[in-house]
């Protein structure tokens, strides 16, 4: 698998499956050559065929019985008197058919129009051998694609390389230093773009370089010492002796204990058994014997588990109890279930483009609930920044903004410019709507967090196409997904090509990171599989750089730096404000009157939805020009005489009752909305907000009025009957 992946060109463009017919499977994407040779023997899939790198081509010798393999024999001793590296190796299809690889640094391929240079050579060739000994031309073929080492042919047969493939890999190495980069195949053109430059490896054993091997993947990469003895055989430094027994004398290196080091390598590096025994599989000849002798079961009962047991025990000492894991609080569980359903409806009043920016701002979010275990959260701009891996603020700062008031509420008041490094912005989510009876959730693929700088390295529709996944309860195949992942305009519209490409690329780069998986079928899963040790750099590279501007951001701010912009917008706005004041404190009481009159009748000939906009963009403006919203009610409050206020709320519970049923409770709930929303007295509130400042005597008289018609009647003639009945008094006693 090795030799596949330095051969072979890794972009998922340039994979294939094919079945028992040679006919490719449709609607089956592959992201990688290991994807795909997972897939093989599932469904109609029988062999996986991919396009090779550029400087490496393949000759394709469909000449049958000895005659082919003189052919071929003849082909490969061409080749290798012109400085290629060669491997041969049988088709499979019948004796004498051969695929015959070959690398040189000179070679591209292209069609046969426009071959040059090497391959120009090779094609000639090839033409002047076929016709030397008559065969048709079609049956001595260059190509670049062709099926993997590692795959078996689509008939079932397995066929072997001829020669040491590990002294292959190293011989191509030497020719090819340079891993293969992915490169996307060109529609109706097998041109391939030239290869990056790399310096010759040739000798790694002697400067200390360890070459990667292929499926180091998992937790860290392994030491040195125990890369260098999979590779090189060469056995680490150490005591490895062992003393005489009944059976054998002493041993200067007893292989028992180096392949349990070796295995304790593995097991603390890779973690994965089946991984580990394939590196072991693939290793130098002189290593591992006698697991390779005794085969996997033997070496998972006696030696792999057993050092994962004194693994375990390390970790856990005895002699400190576990700490068990807390669960989220049931209704914290639930509103943030109702949360992300809410979520998923919001996604489709914003545009195509701005959704992939709120899904991540919101479920990172959310997922920052269920950690800390409560409704409201502290929601740092440049926490979510480093979460999300966006590129700034001012997205992050948008998307909280369309959250608010939908998810839940976001808190700015609790944000101290005196305590610059210890607060922040809250929000906080809406609580569960109340159930009957409690329903239990249907289960989901719950997968652990990815890491961090992933997001920021990943396209920007993988998050929304990996949170899709986890939610369906079946595989999705790319249309259906596509569409549920909101990257068409409109919830049920058909995706395009180019959105259908999108999800693609997308989907690929999840698999590439082990978050995604593709079946037989062309339908997607999600999955928590091994990620390679580029990915895990790649992520780790791009979270310091973003941790580095945001700690220089944080330092700048926490120290009271303001930019001038920001200063000289905060004094416009004051400004703004105090002009509006003082034009209207200059306009005559009864221009006043027309004009709060005027717009308090437009006001009332809105919609409800139209009202709970103009009242949050007021708000906004008052916020931006530095005015409290609360301040600002209770001062307008303190304003109203007792008789005006008694008239105000007649006039509003007649308009109230004016209403049908259903307007009412829209009307009570975007009231309370607004008034959670800036920090404002809710009327449902369990605990209401309660004002600490003295009160006027015309608030007070206020509070005090009775509520209702019959009421108010009774008391105004209990009052009126004290009056006559004092009157009577004074008049008996003059």
């Amino acid at each position: 698998m090795a030799l596949d992946e330095h051969l072979f060109n890794p972009d998922a463009t340039q994979w294939l499956v094919i079945d028992a017919g040679n006919e490719a499977v449709p609607k089956t994407t592959v992201p990688s050559l290991r994807d795909g040779l997972e897939l093989v023997g599932k469904g109609r899939v029988a062999a996986l065929v991919g396009h090779l790198r550029d400087g490496v081509g393949v000759v394709d010798v469909d000449v049958p019985g000895e005659f082919g393999d003189f052919l071929a024999a003849e082909i490969t001793d061409w080749l290798t008197r012109r400085d290629c590296w060669v491997l041969e190796r049988p088709s499979g299809g019948a004796r004498g058919r051969w695929h015959i690889f070959f690398a040189h640094r000179d070679f591209h391929y292209s069609p046969a129009a426009t071959r040059t240079g090497l391959a120009a050579q090779v094609s000639d060739y090839l033409s002047g051998l076929a016709a030397d000994v008559g065969v048709p031309r079609g049956e001595l073929d260059l190509r670049d694609a062709v099926r993997p080492l590692s795959s078996p042919h689509r008939h079932g047969a397995i066929t072997s390389p001829k020669g040491d493939l590990r002294q292959a890999l190293r011989d191509l190495k030497r020719v090819l230093p340079a891993a293969p980069a992915p490169s996307p195949l060109r529609p109706r053109c097998k041109i391939k773009p030239p290869t990056t430059g790399g310096k010759n490896t040739s000798a790694a054993a002697a400067t200390g370089f360890v070459v990667p091997l292929a499926l180091q993947r998992w937790k860290r990469q392994l030491r040195p010492e125990w890369r260098h003895y999979l590779v090189d055989g060469q056995v680490p430094d150490g005591s490895w002796a062992a003393g005489a027994t009944k059976t054998r004398g002493a041993l200067e290196v007893d292989r028992s204990l180096v392949e349990a080091a070796c295995t304790r390598e593995l097991v603390w590096a890779i973690g994965d058994p089946e991984m580990a025994w394939r590196l072991i599989r693939e290793s130098h000849p002189r290593v591992m014997t006698k697991a390779k002798h005794q085969g996997y079961s033997w070496w998972i009962t006696y030696v792999w588990n057993e050092l994962v047991r004194t693994a375990s025990e390390f970790n856990t000492p005895t002699d400190q109890p576990i700490k068990p894991i807390q669960a989220p609080p049931a209704d914290v569980v639930d509103a943030v279930t109702d949360a992300r359903a809410e979520l998923s409806r919001v996604m489709w009043t914003v545009p195509a483009r701005k959704r992939a920016a709120l899904l991540l701002v919101g479920h990172h979010l959310l997922d920052r609930v269920l950690r800390e275990g409560r409704l409201r959260v502290p929601c740092p701009e440049r926490d979510l920044l480093l979460d999300t891996g966006l590129g700034d603020r001012k997205t992050i700062r948008t998307a909280l903004a369309l959250l608010n008031g939908r998810l839940g509420t976001l808190h700015t008041d609790c944000l101290s410019l005196t305590e610059r490094d210890s607060t922040s912005y809250e929000f906080e989510i809406n609580p569960a709507q109340s159930r009957e009876g409690r329903q239990i959730p249907p289960p989901v693929f719950d997968p652990p967090p990815p890491i961090r700088g992933l997001w920021a390295t990943l396209p920007r529709s993988s998050h929304s196409l990996w949170r899709t996944l986890l939610t369906s309860r079946t595989p999705l195949d790319l249309t259906e997904l596509a569409g549920k992942a909101g990257l068409v305009e409109s919830a049920g519209e058909e995706p395009s090509k180019s959105q259908r490409s999108t999800a693609k690329a997308a989907l690929v780069a999840l698999s590439k990171a082990g978050m995604a998986r593709v079946d037989e079928h062309g339908r997607w899963h999600p999955a928590t599989r091994p990620r390679s040790v580029q990915v895990d750099q790649a992520a780790a590279a791009a979270y310091a750089r973003q941790l580095e501007v945001v700690e220089a951001e944080r330092a700048a701010y926490r120290a009271g730096t303001t930019s001038s912009w920001t200063a000289g917008r905060a004094r416009a706005y004051k400004a703004a404000k105090a002009r509006e004041k003082a034009w209207w404190d200059n306009l005559s009481p009864a221009t006043r009157a027309d004009r709060t009159a005027a717009k308090r009748l437009e006001f009332d000939q809105m919609s409800l939805a139209q009202q709970a906009k103009r009242k949050a963009e007021l708000a906004e403006r008052r916020a931006r020009a530095g005015i409290d919203e609360l301040d600002h009610y209770q001062t307008w409050l303190t304003t109203l005489s007792a008789d005006e206020y008694v008239a105000r709320s007649l006039e509003r519970k007649q308009r109230f009752q004016a209403l049908s049923p259903a307007e009412r409770g829209a009307s009570v709930a975007a009231w309370d909305r607004h008034r959670l929303r800036y920090g404002l007295t809710a009327q449902r509130l369990s605990k209401p907000l309660v004002d600490q400042r003295p009160q006027s005597p015309d608030v007070e008289q206020a509070a005090l009025l009775p509520n209702g018609p019959a009421t108010r009647d009774a008391a105004f003639l209990e009052r009126q009957g004290h009056l006559f009945d004092k009157r009577a008094e004074q008049q008996a006693a003059g």
